[in-house]
Formats: C-alpha cells, structure tokens, sequence
C-alpha cells in the first residue's frame, strides 16, 4: 500500500471512527515520515503504525467502545490479511490445491483478534469456490455467539447485481443476510446492509451456504475454464491457449492447470491477445492440456464470520 492508498484509508477510517472527513494530507504526512524515517521493518507493518499513531491522536480521553468501533478494527484486520487473500501464500494455497484435486469444498481458516471491554471478537474466514456448498466450522456454536461479517467477492460480481443474500440452513432453520458493496478491490468487500444483524440461529453446525443475487437466483462464480486449442509458440517460447471465459483472466493471473489424471500444476498468464492467454511452457506436453481444465485463482472468494464466546 503506498502513500496516496495509506491516506484514503486514513481519511476511512477518521470518517467512521471520528466524523472527520477533512483529515488533512499535511498532518498524515508528518505522521507517515516519522514512522517511515525511523523504522526498517516490513511496510505492512509501517502502514499498521501509521493508521495507530492516527488513531491514538484522536482518541477520546475515555473512548466508548462501540459496535462501530469494534467493526472499523475487525475491516483494518481485515485489510492487514487481504495479502493472504489475493496472494494465495503456502498454507492456503496447499488446502486450495488439495480441495481442486479431490472436487472438494476447500476450507481455510483464519482467526483475527479484537478486544475490547466487553467482548473479545475473533474472525473466521471461509475460502471457497464455489457457490452451493455444505461446511461444518470447527467453532461450537452452543458455546459462541456466531454473526456474519464481510464477503470478499471477485470484483466482476457487483456488475451482476445491486446486492447479494447470504443464505445459512442446517435443514432444520434458516438464517438470510443482505450484502452491499462497499470496497471495491482486485476482491470486493462487501458489508452487511444493517449493522444490527443478528447473530447465527441455527441447530447445527452442519452448514449449507447459498449466495443469492436480486432475482434470488444463485450466483454462478465460474469455477472452471475449458482448453480448446492449444498452440506451442517457439519464438515466444510459450503456450497459447484458446479457453472459454476468457473475459476472466488478465495478464498476470496466478492460475492452476488440472490435468486429466487430477495432477495440478500452478502456473502464471505471461500475456493476453486475439482472445488467448499465454502461459509458461513448464515441461508441458500437448497431451497434458487434453481434457484439461484452467482454474484461475482470482475466482477464489471467502466468507467472514465473527464470533465471542458466551462464556
């Protein structure tokens, strides 16, 4: 995150948390400058410092917690782990590739931390792809109060409708929660429409997940591309291919190539022109691409759940 994106989080977070929206370049300056010049550690963390410092300054001397409060730092974690998110790193990415393999609901779960005087909050995140799955989260819902949170979708979804619904059964009840964007990203943020929601009422923890759009159809979150031609390009030392969806991938994509025999193999679009994509050879053979399907990581989504202990 660079100066210009740390000042409009900045300039964020002084509207929700304070009703400040003239929070001056000037002042996030001095403030960016001292952390920066005194400092050598990550500029992940530097950006932490920074929207710190901002905050401590216009704290209340005896600040009241609120629901905004703790929603405000539940989006900050948020953004601090939207990395693991839109870089797929080593752990997510095992569970992701081992879930592709086996035609498997893949389930990664991460847990984000926020205190205050009454509660302590902790984030569960759902990584999926696809639409129309059943889950069972490793959180007792007997003993935590469960509630939705934020859904990271990819960006082309909010072309597609003005809102989603986020419907939760366990075949005995069912829970339903309206969503409207509200970050706009490489994966949007999208927030629910109250903030007074309530909390998840449900049996069981056996989960099926449905996400709806305004015709209370279910979004379809292209899952696979199919390979229909492929060209070895020897000058360019590449491989073409002509896929459907083709509209979904960019140059720069990070995608996985499944082949027939289900071994997969991480790969990276180098280019797209003429409506192909090209890609590193990698020791690939033109048979491998027979019967195999492209899976980009960009239509990778998750789901945000926040939870206190009744205890």
């Amino acid at each position: 995150m660079d100066f210009e994106d740390l000042y409009k989080t900045s300039i964020k977070m002084m509207i929700d948390k304070y009703n400040i929206s003239n929070y001056s370049k000037e002042d996030f300056s001095i403030i960016y400058k001292s952390i920066y010049n005194q400092n050598q550690t990550s500029s992940n963390e530097l950006n932490k410092e920074v929207l710190k410092k901002i905050n401590h300054q216009h704290q209340n001397p005896n600040p009241i917690k609120t629901d905004i409060d703790t929603r405000v730092k539940e989006l900050e974690n948020l953004r601090n782990n939207i990395d693991k998110l839109s870089n797929i790193q080593s752990s997510s990415t095992s569970i992701l590739q081992s879930s592709i393999e086996k035609e498997e609901q893949p389930i990664s779960q991460i847990q984000i931390t926020n205190e205050n005087k009454q509660k302590t909050f902790k984030t569960f995140i759902i990584n999926t792809i696809k639409n129309n799955f059943k889950i069972t989260p490793s959180i007792d819902i007997k003993m935590n109060s469960i509630f939705p949170c934020c859904l990271c979708l990819p960006s082309n979804i909010k072309n597609q409708t003005p809102y989603i619904i986020l419907s939760i059964h366990d075949g005995m009840k069912n829970n339903n929660y309206t969503y409207i964007p509200d970050i706009h990203n490489k994966w949007d943020i999208w927030k629910p429409i109250t903030k007074n929601y309530d909390e998840i009422n449900i049996n069981t923890n056996k989960w099926m997940i449905n996400i709806y759009n305004h015709l209370n159809k279910l979004i379809e979150f292209d899952e696979y591309s199919t390979i229909y031609n492929v060209i070895y390009d020897k000058i360019e030392d590449l491989y073409s291919l002509k896929i459907d969806n083709i509209n979904q991938f960019e140059k720069n994509d990070r995608i996985k190539l499944i082949l027939k025999d289900g071994t997969t193999q991480d790969n990276k679009v180098v280019d797209k022109k003429n409506d192909k994509i090209f890609i590193n050879p990698e020791n690939l053979e033109y048979k491998d691409f027979i019967d195999a399907r492209l899976f980009n990581y960009n239509q990778q989504f998750s789901l945000l759940f926040k939870y206190y202990s009744k205890l």
